[in-house]
C-alpha cells in the first residue's frame, strides 16, 4: 500500500514484527548487526527473518565497527542500506560501499548552528540524516521550528516523538524526507501487540 512518506522501523528482531512492518508497506527496515551491540542479531537470524519478506529495503545498524566489516556484512547479508547510530570519522563514512543513514541525536542543549556544521560536512557523503531524541519524548513547539529548518536543508528522517495525534503535522509542516519507527520484542515466539504502530501506519495510508 501507498504511504504518504518514507517510513524506516529500527530495532527489527523477529519475524512477527518484519512481516507486519512489509505487509503495512514501510519501505526500509532496519537490523542491528554490529557485534559490538549486546542485543544484534547473528546473520543466522537475519537471513532466516528477511528470508520470509521482500519488497522492502534492508538496513544494516552499526555501532563500532569498522568499514571493512561492515562492507564485509553488506555484500554478505545483501544490505541496502548502512546505519550508523555513532559519527564516524568522514574518512570511514566514504569507505562504506552502501548508502549511509547518519544518526543524529538532539537533546534540550543541542545548539542548532554547531549541528548544522557538522551535518554540513556529512550531507553529500550520506542519503538521510535519522534524527532522534533521548530528551524530547513527543513534537512540540519547542523543536517543531528547529526540525523544520533542518528538514529545508537536509534528508531528515524524523524518528522521535511520531503519533497519530501529530503525525499530519510532522509531515505538513515539517516535510521530513521520512519518519522512523521503532520494533519491539514479541511477548512470546510469534505473539505481537501494534497498536502504536498500527494507528500510525493507518493514518499514513494514502
Amino acid at each position: 500500500m501507498a504511504l504518504k512518506t518514507t517510513v524506516l522501523v529500527n530495532g527489527i528482531n523477529n519475524l512477527s514484527d518484519a512481516r507486519y512492518c512489509a505487509g503495512m508497506g514501510a519501505d526500509l527496515m532496519g537490523f542491528k548487526l554490529d557485534n559490538a551491540q549486546a542485543d544484534h542479531l547473528n546473520d543466522e537470524a537475519f537471513k532466516e527473518i528477511t528470508g520470509w519478506v521482500s519488497g522492502i529495503k534492508l538496513v544494516g545498524e552499526f555501532d563500532e565497527a569498522s568499514a571493512a566489516e561492515i562492507n564485509h556484512k553488506a555484500f554478505d547479508l545483501n544490505l541496502d542500506y548502512i546505519q550508523l547510530n555513532k559519527n564516524y570519522l568522514l574518512d570511514e563514512v566514504r569507505k562504506i560501499e552502501r548508502p549511509v543513514i547518519q544518526k543524529v541525536y538532539v537533546n534540550k542543549d543541542t545548539i542548532e548552528s554547531e549541528l548544522t556544521e557538522m551535518l554540513d560536512i556529512y550531507k553529500d557523503d550520506v542519503a538521510y540524516f535519522l534524527v532522534y531524541s533521548n530528551d524530547f519524548t513527543t513534537i512540540d513547539e519547542t523543536n517543531i521550528r528547529f526540525l523544520t529548518d533542518l528538514a529545508n536543508i537536509y534528508k531528515l528522517i524524523v524518528g522521535f516523538g511520531i503519533e497519530k495525534a501529530n503525525l499530519d503535522n510532522v509531515l505538513v509542516l515539517i516535510n521530513p524526507a521520512g519518519i522512523g519507527l521503532q520494533g519491539s520484542d514479541e511477548i512470546k515466539p510469534g505473539l505481537k501487540t501494534y497498536d502504536e504502530l498500527e494507528e500510525i501506519f493507518e493514518a499514513l495510508e494514502e
